[in-house]
């Protein structure tokens, strides 16, 4: 074999394991871009084939030889399309530039062996099959006698030479050279790929690290790795935060040298039992924050082992479950008050099925949580709530709002109850509602009470018939039929005759149940269409609808007072009370409830004027007589202010002696625009609207004002009577007040006399004794006025502290004629003397009328015989004139 080729040879093969090292050498493998990296291989390789190109071995004179097939070969096994393109090119564009003979079989030399090599590639890998040492033989060999065919292509006269001469090297040497450089070539090229592999593994490795690292620092639980020996090896940064010390001070310490001994005692306890038993376990841990507020931690430990089983150390991961801890709490807290709430609460779902009552749930409808559970609560209607509020309740719902609304439900003993519900929505995080919670209130009693009180407030709780309030309501509603049908409305007004005197005489128990039997007497006389109502005290009304003449009115006002005309019986007793009805129409009379009432009114004070137990219609002339007390009782409430009302003093005189020893307090009333209205036209209106208690007041100090200056001047043992009125009594202030004027005026309380009717104590007021026992010991006289005028005066004589008797001028006047008269003012005198009470006629006219008082004893008289009532500047004359004789 020609030495000359096989020193070719070597140093092909040397330049080629040049390009290997300085491949290497220059870290092409680790280039990042890839594309990069292939081109600077193609460049490479085809400066190497160059190379090669320019140290030939001369095979004869004229004709050289080099290796840059096996080169270009290997290239397109080796490194692909791009970097043997790359060299292809570069060396045909070199074997072009050289000319001669051989440039065609030259360029074919190098194209041909690098398509062989691509295609080996291609076949080896969509194949999988290995570079082993034989195939890579093969390969040389192929391309070998690829070369010495292409060798037929030079010139006749020395292609057959160049065969002869290069075929013992290229099919004996080439083909083991072109292997042994394979195999130097793919040791090359595993090495660089196994080092780009651990480079990848190292770089991915490194990236998992990171991101491991990244994620247990994102991780807000404190999460680290301890060895057998409890060293810590690795902390998050939320472990490092929290114990607010780094991981450089943590690695390699244990728990004893880091944390106090109570926090050490208590991560040893679970750590322990982690590695006695190779198992997890779980535990809590009280710790401190940095701001040195308690935090509770639940504590996770497992154990970890190395590829060959054995074990580590462990993990730990401490959970802070501080608010988890606080909401189970205060869930426990809510439900332990949803289920001790004295109201019901119930958890359903959307479509109304119950997962949830309370226990007051069951102690309101009696059915238990296992019969609830799982029912729609229409179980529980009762049939008497209206459909329509069902209906509002699910708008609601389906709307997304809440509803609040009252149901009558049944329990499950059938019984009917009120609740009121208030039924919301329950939202999720996102404001979708996934539950409704119902929370219901038993009201029952409430309503119970409601209508207890609505019914109070519209029926008398004497007589249960219609009070004021529901009579008048009652009474607009007729009116607006009548107007509407037509017809003719009538309204009565009834009060009962002399039924003072029945309280007075046998008591209000007496007088209640009189009433009640009255009221019911005048329903039975009536229709289920009318209406009967108490407006108070012993007056009624009585509204007649659908009526079409004043005929009919008449017709049953006259069957009233017939059915009145029997006795009434009222515990065993038989009693006759009569009435005065008065009556007004619709439209005749008015067309306004009030209006037709005062129209009444007035009819019905008209038949009292008439008699009593009488009934009339409603004239123009009656409204008259109601103006007038109307007026005056406007005129009566500016009367103090305008200094109106004055007192007249009427003398008490000493039979004996004919002396002035005190006088009787009068009151009148003369109005600016009104003039002189009398006593027995006012005082009844005063009576009734509750002004007499301040007019009362004003006559009492008037009284005992002047009374000051006649005590003083003319007579020590001088004292003024007054008239005191029942609704004084009232007062529980009554004696203080007196106390206080007695005191202000500088008078002993015998200088005061207050005259009282029987009428005062037959109201049983239970005041009045303590009154009469307080003004008894200021020393305040108290005389019984008008004697015999009421029922049982001997009775309250007895019982009470009187000081005086005065006899009533009905008695006095006709005692010099009637001898009746004059035996009952004998036996009165004789009475009060023994009782040890005095007595003071009234009304003495005639000196017969005062000889014959004298004659039986009477101490003290008043009349016209001895003074009229006089003005307090006359009075005083009266006085002055009786200490001058």
């Amino acid at each position: 074999m020609d030495t000359s080729s096989f020193n070719g040879l070597i140093q092909n093969a040397a330049l080629l394991l040049a390009l290997g090292i300085i491949y290497d050498s220059l870290g092409l493998q680790n280039l990042q871009s890839r594309y990069l990296r292939k081109v600077i291989t193609g460049v490479l390789t085809g400066l190497l084939g160059i190379t090669l190109m320019h140290s030939p071995w001369e095979m004869t004179p004229g004709v050289f030889f080099d290796t840059r097939w096996i080169l270009i070969s290997l290239s397109g096994l080796f490194f692909g399309f791009v970097p043997t393109l790359i060299a292809v090119v570069m060396t045909v564009t070199l074997r072009i530039t050289q000319g001669g003979a051989g440039m065609i079989v030259g360029s074919l030399v190098i194209i041909l062996p690098a398509i062989i090599g691509l295609v080996w590639r291609h076949v080896s890998r969509t194949y999988k099959i290995p570079y082993n040492w034989w195939r890579l033989y093969l390969l040389g060999l192929l391309v070998q006698v690829t070369v010495l065919c292409l060798m037929l292509l030079m010139p006749k006269d020395m292609r057959f030479d160049i065969i002869r001469a290069l075929a013992p090297t290229l099919l004996g040497i080439f083909p083991i050279g072109t292997m042994l450089l394979g195999m130097i070539l793919r040791r090359q090229y595993v090495r660089r790929k196994a080092e780009q592999e651990v480079l990848a593994s190292r770089h991915k490795l490194n990236q998992e690290r990171s991101l491991l690292r990244g994620l247990l620092d994102a991780i807000p639980d404190h999460i680290f790795v301890k060895d057998n020996d409890g060293r810590y090896l690795a902390a998050n940064k939320a472990f490092q935060e929290f114990s607010q010390i780094t991981e450089a001070t943590i690695l390699g310490k244990t728990d004893s040298e880091l944390f106090n001994p109570r926090l050490s005692e208590a991560n040893a306890h679970i750590e322990d039992r982690t590695l006695n038993s190779d198992k997890l376990q779980m535990g809590e841990i009280w710790s401190v924050n940095p701001d040195h507020e308690p935090r509770l931690f639940e504590a996770l430990r497992a154990p970890y082992w190395d590829h060959n089983n054995s074990r580590q150390g462990l993990v730990g991961i401490n959970h802070d479950i501080t608010l988890k801890r606080q909401a189970e709490e205060q869930i426990l807290t809510l439900s332990q008050a949803v289920e001790q709430s004295p109201v019901s609460v119930i958890i359903t779902t959307m479509n109304g099925d119950i997962e949830y009552v309370n226990s007051h749930f069951e102690k309101t409808t009696g059915y238990s949580k296992r019969e609830a559970i799982g029912r729609n609560p229409r179980f529980l209607k009762s049939g008497k709530t209206p459909e329509g509020r069902y209906q509002d309740l699910w708008k609601s719902i389906i709307e997304g709002k809440s509803w609040q609304g009252e149901f009558q439900n049944q329990t499950k003993d059938g019984d009917i109850f009120w609740e009121r519900a208030h039924i919301a929505p329950v939202l999720d995080s996102n404001g979708r509602a996934h539950h409704l919670l119902a929370v219901k209130q038993d009201i029952t009693r409430q309503k119970e009470q409601e209508e207890k009180i609505l019914y109070q407030a519209h029926f008398d709780n004497l007589t249960d018939l219609p009070n004021r309030f529901l009579s008048l309501n009652r009474l607009e509603m007729t009116l607006k039929e009548g107007k509407r049908d037509n017809t003719k409305v009538a309204v009565l007004f009834l009060d009962l005759d002399d039924f003072k005197k029945v309280n007075d005489s046998y008591g209000h128990a007496v007088g209640d149940t009189l009433l009640v039997e009255a009221a019911r007497r005048l329903q039975s006389c009536l229709r289920e269409t009318d209406t009967v109502g108490r407006l108070g005290g012993d007056e009624f009304i009585i509204i007649i609808n659908n009526l079409n003449s004043a005929a009919e009115v008449e017709s049953i006002a006259l069957n009233l007072l017939e059915t009145f005309r029997e006795p009434l019986l009222v515990e065993d007793r038989e009693m006759l009370l009569t009435m005065s009805i008065g009556a007004a129409l619709y439209p005749d009379d008015g067309d306004e409830p009030a209006e037709l009432l005062r129209s009444a009114d007035s009819a019905m004070y008209f038949s009292k004027e008439q008699g009593r137990n009488a009934f009339h219609f409603f004239t123009e002339e009656m409204n008259v007589g109601l103006k007038r007390r109307v007026q005056l009782e406007e005129h009566l409430h500016n009367a103090l202010a305008r200094d109106e009302l004055h007192l007249l003093y009427q003398p008490v005189i000493d039979l004996a002696n004919g002396h002035i020893v005190g006088a009787e307090a009068l009151l009148r009333w003369n109005s600016r625009e009104l003039g002189p209205i009398y006593p027995d036209e006012f005082i009844p209106i005063a009576e009734q609207t509750g002004l007499i208690v301040p007019i009362g007041h004003h006559v009492l100090v008037e009284a005992l004002r002047t009374t000051q200056d006649w005590v003083e001047q003319f007579c020590a043992d001088f004292h003024v009577a007054v008239n005191i009125s029942p609704r004084q009594f009232r007062d529980s202030h009554l004696v203080e007040k007196i106390g206080n004027l007695l005191q202000c005026y500088k008078l002993p309380g015998s200088s005061l006399e207050l005259e009282i009717t029987e009428g005062v104590l037959m109201a049983r007021n239970s005041g009045i004794e303590r009154h009469l026992e307080g003004l008894n010991h200021l020393g305040v006289r108290i005389s019984m006025d008008d004697f015999g005028t009421g029922y049982s005066s001997l009775s309250y004589l007895r019982n009470y502290p009187f000081d005086t008797l005065k006899i009533d001028r009905s008695f006095v006047e006709d005692i010099t004629v009637d001898p009746s008269d004059l035996e009952l003012v004998n036996a009165t005198i004789d009475m009060a003397h023994g009782l040890g009470l005095t007595v003071i006629a009234e009304g003495v006219e005639t000196e017969a009328q005062k000889k014959l008082l004298i004659k039986k004893g009477c101490e003290y008289a008043q009349g016209y015989l001895f003074s009229k009532p006089v003005s307090a500047e006359a009075l005083q004359q009266l006085l002055e004139d009786q200490a001058k004789a």
